[in-house]
């Protein structure tokens, strides 16, 4: 919900101001703990990253005893849980870490995959949103079972290059690898502010810190 949506529905809703710099700073620190695993780490956001620990800096045989000791090192150095997902390509990894949240972890091998990726509903997967679901329902495609039913040609004359995509996550195969450079698209600064900027000054006043940031 915005916040400004949230004000209006709550007029005396009190708004804490984020402390980025210390969010940031936690993400450096458990990037560090990353990194003693693996060199090979793909950042998502400030909180979340792809890891490939197919031949890990310490040697360990499973990745699920990984995910364990880098989610304990966590909680002991900062004092925050973690939740880990496990499986053998990014995709499944990716619906795995959200299945035990917020502290817990999830392993899908690659018997498991077909299966737990067919009776998921399709607004569920990473990379489909609420109004690609919305319209991949309109087709009645609901579940990861119903758009494996669908042939590639309609996928990719309906979604163009995503239907591929949709095509092969649906039997849960994603060859996409684990990239530790992956070269920044854009970038961006923001603001929300309690009321609506009406006046043009205002909004230079307002428009130049965010210009600066950028």
């Amino acid at each position: 919900m915005p916040s400004v949506t949230a004000k209006r529905q709550c007029p005396d809703l009190i708004f804490v101001k984020p402390r980025f710099e210390v969010y940031k700073e936690i993400s450096r620190h458990i990037r560090s703990i990353f990194a003693e695993l693996t060199p090979l780490i793909e950042p998502l956001s400030l909180d979340e990253a792809y890891l490939d620990v197919t031949e890990n800096l310490q040697d360990i045989p499973f990745a699920r005893d990984i995910a364990l000791q880098i989610r304990a090192k966590i909680k002991s150095e900062t004092d925050l849980n973690a939740s880990a997902g496990i499986s053998y390509n990014k995709f499944l990894a990716k619906l795995a870490s959200d299945h035990r949240k917020p502290n817990g972890q999830y392993v899908i091998t690659p018997e498991m995959g077909q299966a737990f990726v067919e009776t998921l509903p399709v607004g569920k997967f990473h990379g489909i949103g609420p109004a690609t679901a919305a319209r991949l329902n309109s087709f009645g495609i609901h579940t990861g079972l119903d758009l494996r039913n669908q042939t590639l040609a309609f996928l990719e004359t309906n979604f163009g290059k995503s239907g591929t995509y949709y095509y092969w996550i649906s039997r849960g195969i994603d060859e996409r690898p684990v990239h530790a450079d992956r070269i920044r698209k854009s970038v961006g600064a923001e603001n929300a502010f309690f009321k609506d900027l009406m006046e043009f000054d205002a909004m230079v006043a307002e428009l130049q810190p965010l210009v600066d940031e950028v």
